[in-house]
């Protein structure tokens, strides 16, 4: 069985790479802002329904990577919380 110092220290590591994940899904969420920006000035004045698909996806990509990231973030706080209780 693990020590607490063990098990605290494996949760500092854990967070440490869930900040780290984090930070590079922000870095996709920039690029993919990147990508909506060129297909929004492709698309200007065009209606076609493939370039309003591929709008779509991509705003619906970029949603769930900031879910993502919301989501690790609470991960990370919940497994620091945790490393304060075992002291």
């Amino acid at each position: 069985m693990a020590s607490i110092e063990q098990v605290k220290a494996a949760l500092a590591q854990a967070a440490e790479q869930s900040n780290t994940t984090t930070s590079q899904i922000r870095a996709t969420i920039e690029s993919t802002e990147q990508v909506l920006t060129q297909l929004r000035t492709v698309a200007a004045g065009t209606g076609h329904p493939a370039l309003s698909e591929a709008i779509a996806r991509a705003e619906q990509t970029k949603q769930r990577l900031i879910e993502a990231a919301t989501t690790l973030q609470g991960s990370t706080a919940a497994a620091r919380q945790y490393i304060s209780i075992l002291g």
